[in-house]
C-alpha cells in the first residue's frame, strides 16, 4: 500500500541541526502555532485549510510525487483524504528550527500519521518518517514555502 507522506506538511518542522549552535537557534512561538494548526486542519481532513499554510507557489515533496504550487497542493490533499488518509491523525514531533534571516526559517521534525486503512480495509501500520520545511514569513505571517516528507529508509538488505 502506498501511503503519501506528509508534513507535515506538514505538510512541518524544523532543519537547522549542524547548521548553527543550539544558542543561535532561535524559537519562534508563531512557528510551533503553524505546526499545531496544520495538525489541527490535517485532523479535521481539511485540505483547503492544509493548502492555506503554504505560499502561492510553494513545493510540497513527497513520496507520493511532487505539488507545485498551493492549488496542487490542495488537489493532493483532497485526493488523500478522499481515499488513504480518510480519517487518519497526525503527530507532529517538531525537531530543530534554524531561523536563515528575520522572514526565512528551516525547520525538522518527525510525524506519524494513524488510522489509515489497506486497500483491503484492514488497519495500516503507523506511517512514520521525517520532514523538512522552509518556512517564510509574509505579511507578518509564516507560510510554508517547501515541504518534504519523508518515509524511513528500508532496512538493509542481507
Amino acid at each position: 500500500m502506498k501511503i503519501a507522506c506528509l508534513a507535515l506538511a506538514g505538510s512541518m518542522a524544523f532543519l537547522g541541526a549542524g547548521l548553527a549552535p543550539a544558542a543561535a537557534q532561535t524559537k519562534d512561538p508563531a512557528l510551533d502555532k503553524l505546526a499545531a494548526d496544520w495538525a489541527a486542519a490535517f485532523a479535521k481532513g481539511d485540505a483547503k485549510a492544509l493548502a492555506g499554510f503554504y505560499t502561492e507557489n510553494a513545493v510540497r515533496v513527497s513520496d507520493g510525487g511532487k505539488a507545485v504550487g498551493r492549488a496542487a497542493i490542495e488537489k493532493e490533499f483532497v485526493s488523500n483524504f478522499a481515499g488513504p488518509w480518510k480519517g487518519t491523525k497526525i503527530t507532529i514531533n517538531l525537531g530543530s528550527t534554524q531561523q536563515v534571516s528575520a522572514d526565512i526559517a528551516v525547520n525538522e521534525g518527525t510525524y506519524e500519521v494513524t488510522g489509515a486503512l489497506t486497500p483491503d480495509g484492514k488497519a495500516a501500520p503507523p506511517l512514520k518518517g521525517s520532514y523538512l520545511n522552509t518556512i517564510v514569513k509574509k505579511g507578518g505571517a509564516w507560510a510554508l514555502a517547501s515541504n518534504a516528507a519523508l518515509p524511513p529508509p528500508p532496512p538493509p538488505t542481507k
